[in-house]
């Protein structure tokens, strides 16, 4: 009697942790990242996604130089670069800092913040003057 009950309740939880394990792949297999380089006035440059891999997450890079938003890097974790959270990570080389968030949901991480319209004024008055002081 005790015998055939353990072996019936080993079958039990060996089709639980199987069942589990289909669910787990079943649900991460669907998941996808936005994948671009999103760049002032243009948006996102490339635009593709990419199918989040078991285990990853989605990144979210933003570069900024001081307060400026310059551009942001959207893609999949992967095994070389996995997804690891940083706030005002600073490259005193070039004055750059960096914010990086992840996710794990569909599509999670949204084209980054887009720039003020001052901002984009600027830009775009800066581009105009070097292409008239490279007309001349």
């Amino acid at each position: 009697c005790c015998g055939h009950y353990h072996v019936r309740m080993g079958a039990t939880r060996g089709l639980l942790l199987l069942s589990l394990s289909a669910l787990f792949c079943w649900v991460t297999a669907d998941i996808h990242c936005h994948s671009c380089n999103k760049i002032p006035v243009l948006g996102c440059v490339n635009r593709q996604s990419c199918q989040l891999r078991p285990g990853h997450r989605c990144l979210t890079t933003n570069v900024y130089l001081g307060k400026m938003w310059l551009y942001s890097k959207l893609r999949c974790g992967t095994s070389e670069e996995p997804c690891y959270e940083e706030f005002d990570k600073i490259d005193h080389k070039l004055g750059l800092n960096y914010n990086t968030t992840c996710c794990e949901k569909d599509y999670c991480n949204s084209p980054a913040p887009r720039p003020t319209p001052a901002l984009a004024l600027v830009f775009l008055t800066s581009l105009a003057g070097l292409g008239l002081w490279l007309l001349h």
